[in-house]
């Protein structure tokens, strides 16, 4: 006879953020059809429903859940729901800033807000994803909106070189991915990410499984898939050619929410693995560490564009995060989720201030347009250097308290040379950050440009984003004891 089907039981409720972001994206599409509704109100819709399903999150998180659903390939628990609050307060700060960007009567707006909320699903998935082949789903649903977004203003040479190379190099990576997922299954015997991590070990010894090469052949792929989804060394050539190209606002979420969201299946899946696979695993995710910061930092000295400086700074960023994955424990995971936060709200505040320095002729892009700001556009100056001063880890601000969890997370691991490396990064990238500083402060403008005024939700977006900022630092015990 043949078999019942399996219908497994689905707690609503549970899915809620997911639920809201979904609805939202309905909402959206059909409001950008009535054309007597300002396109604006899109940007403003977007905000509410991501608002919505933050709170939502936090209402999940506070009570506690801890459950999976549709067959145990969702997990609905504090490490997913932390991850939503990263992606949805990128997504508000990214709409807001978005608003005043775009402009009043943009007919593309509709199409530009589904496809942050769809990537903002797809990063959603991808935290919450038990099973490798959801994270994959997820991490495509994710990519696909941000190859499109990349391109979105087609009539610019440069944009549209943007989103090739990303679509291009991003399909490779996803390859990669995939191929590993097949080799993990062959080794495995389930692409079951607990499974797979109850299987490298017994009775708290590496099992035979845990040297099969296939299985670690499953695991190097997965790595340079995440790699290049992260910008990590040596997968990170696409970032600042992809960061300059593309719309600034983009440049700003694909900073942010994607490569937290990258983090949190790369954080899922290696954390608990790396202690059973062979010395050699974290021999490697410390190598790449060390490189990516150092890389990173080093490359942005000499940058004279400041979209290209932030690129090759959140590629050291995300070497700073990389260290709390090689300490793979408690403290190390707790570390890199409380930096991902805090790293998402100072990188788009910073890509924000860049859209406020914006004059009648465009966005003034190179680090000397910059010069005198601190006296003809102090709010803009405040606001860049409360950034640049978080991202170089100056206290008392978030950047600081994220770098200092980061750091003892490695020492308790024995790190040593790791958190050397890591302190001297800190110190060299103190020099280009502190060169914007410098030159909005210090330095005589070479012509007088005519700035525009500045936009109300711009503003607020930055407000929230530099308190947010100032209140961690000084309250540095909040968020790292929820995280």
């Amino acid at each position: 006879m043949p078999s019942e089907l399996n219908i497994p039981d689905i707690n609503w409720s549970l899915l809620m953020p997911q639920l809201i972001i979904v609805a939202t994206l309905l909402i959206v599409l059909v409001f950008d059809m009535i054309d007597s509704i300002s396109k604006k109100t899109l940007g403003w819709m977007t905000i509410v429903g991501s608002g919505i399903a933050l709170w939502s999150s936090i209402n999940l998180w506070q009570a506690g859940t801890e459950q999976t659903q549709f067959n145990e390939m969702l997990r609905i628990n504090g490490y997913s729901l932390f991850f939503n609050v990263i992606f949805l307060v990128s997504t508000i700060l990214v709409a807001l800033i978005s608003i005043s960007y775009l402009g009043k009567d943009d007919k593309k707006q509709g199409p530009y807000y589904l496809l942050i909320l769809l990537s903002t699903l797809g990063m959603m998935l991808m935290a919450a994803g038990n099973e490798l082949i959801i994270v994959f789903l997820g991490l495509e649903l994710m990519s696909l909106s941000l190859y499109v977004l990349a391109g979105y203003f087609r009539e610019s040479p440069a944009s549209s070189e943007a989103g090739m190379k990303y679509l291009l190099l991003g399909a490779f990576a996803s390859a990669f991915f995939l191929y590993g997922i097949a080799l993990l299954y062959g080794a495995a015997g389930t692409t079951n990410i607990p499974e797979i991590i109850s299987k490298l070990s017994v009775n708290d010894q590496p099992s035979p499984l845990s040297t099969s090469p296939l299985l670690l052949a499953g695991m190097f792929l997965l790595i340079v898939g995440f790699g290049f989804k992260v910008a990590i060394v040596p997968f990170h050539q696409w970032a600042p050619d992809v960061y300059e190209g593309a719309p600034t606002t983009i440049a700003a979420f694909i900073s942010a929410g994607p490569k937290a969201a990258g983090f949190a299946a790369f954080l899922t899946i290696f954390i608990d693995a790396l202690p059973t696979l062979p010395d050699q695993a974290t021999d490697v995710i410390v190598l790449l560490a060390m490189l990516t910061m150092s890389v990173g930092n080093i490359i942005a000295i000499a940058q004279t564009n400041i979209k290209r400086m932030l690129a090759y700074s959140s590629i050291a960023h995300a070497g700073y995060v990389m260290v709390g994955l090689a300490a793979a424990n408690a403290e190390g995971e707790s570390g890199a989720m409380f930096y991902l936060l805090v790293y998402c709200v100072m990188n788009i505040g910073a890509f924000g201030a860049v859209i406020l320095a914006r004059t009648a002729d465009g966005e003034n892009l190179m680090i000397s347009d910059y010069a005198g700001l601190g006296f003809r556009k102090p709010l803009l100056a405040i606001f860049m250097t409360t950034m640049l001063l978080s991202l170089a880890g100056f206290p008392p601000t978030a950047g600081f308290i994220g770098k200092l969890y980061l750091f003892k997370s490695a020492i308790s691991a024995k790190l040593y040379l790791l958190v050397i490396v890591g302190a001297l990064n800190t110190a060299i990238s103190a020099f280009y950050y502190l060169r914007v500083v410098v030159t909005m402060y210090m330095r005589e403008p070479e012509e007088e440009l005519e700035f525009n005024p500045y936009p109300s939700t711009l503003v607020i977006g930055l407000t929230l984003a530099a308190v947010g900022i100032i209140l961690i630092g000084i309250l540095p015990s909040l968020l790292p004891t929820l995280a």
